[in-house]
């Protein structure tokens, strides 16, 4: 039998649709609107700051001890070596939780928020603290290292106002979705303080290292020439941000759509 309707077809998924157009809205700025090459890396290095701070404040409402996690402790690894040499092992040591009860461990003790389910556990503090250096290192990193040249280069006399008007959008933005997904939603449970801050954390350490590369890749090439670094360098790490940001975000949509994570993938049992 004919059938009278087409075979129907899946829609395009949002979330990919709006990867493409959150990072094509840009290009597109630069390229028909004369956007300010400088004034987009001060808008990604606000937005990032702004993005660490809520970060922040998530994982330290974070509804899970790192104890409790099943997947690997952050800081065991060995390249977190010289951090364990440096701080005390206090910091880093899981052996109390082991050894006694959840409810009789000082990690597991909690400052609660007043009317509220939220709260602070004591066994967060420590992990915040390294979370928050590491978080602003980067921040740092992007700043001097990736925006900085440009910024240069430009020879700016003064910001333009959008770079702080778009942080101030994605400030409200994340402190919506901070307090109704995160806090009103429940989803503070189900994070730890090193789970609340992994994304943003490797997202910015990925571009500062890459940019970090083009930099001293770009230091070589023009050696013994009369042009500055700064100059040199403004277009290469304006494509490699673009370039990076939309590769990550690309990388973490079909991560997120996976059923098993990532690590599962890598390393089965």
């Amino acid at each position: 039998m004919q059938q009278l309707f087409p075979p129907r077809t899946s829609l395009p998924d949002a979330k990919l649709f709006s990867v493409f157009v959150a990072n094509a809205v840009p290009v597109a700025g630069l390229l028909l609107f004369e956007t300010s090459a400088a004034a987009l890396l001060v808008f990604y290095w606000l937005e990032l700051g702004v993005t660490m701070v809520w970060t922040i404040v998530r994982a330290t409402f974070a509804g899970k001890l790192p104890s409790e996690e099943t997947d690997r402790e952050p800081f065991s690894g060995s390249q977190w070596a010289t951090l364990r040499v440096i701080l005390s092992s206090r910091f880093f040591d899981d052996s109390d939780a082991d050894s006694t009860s959840t409810g009789s461990s000082w990690r597991a003790r909690q400052i609660p928020i007043p009317r509220t389910e939220v709260g602070i556990y004591l066994g967060t503090i420590p992990g915040l603290i390294i979370v928050i250096f590491l978080l602003s290192v980067v921040w740092a990193g992007f700043g001097g290292i990736v925006a900085g040249p440009v910024v240069a280069a430009a020879n700016m006399t003064e910001t333009p106002a959008w770079p702080l008007t778009g942080a101030g959008v994605v400030f409200l933005s994340e402190g919506w979705q901070t307090v109704s997904d995160y806090f009103y939603r429940g989803g503070y449970r189900e994070k730890s303080v090193w789970t609340a801050v992994k994304g943003v954390f490797y997202r910015g350490l990925v571009i500062v290292g890459v940019g970090l590369l083009v930099l001293l890749t770009v230091r070589e090439s023009i050696e013994g020439t009369p042009v500055s670094l700064e100059r040199a360098a403004s277009v290469p790490l304006l494509f490699t941000v673009l370039a990076s940001r939309f590769l990550i975000d690309l990388v973490a949509y079909y991560i997120n759509g996976l059923e098993q994570s990532f690590q599962e993938l890598l390393f089965p049992d």
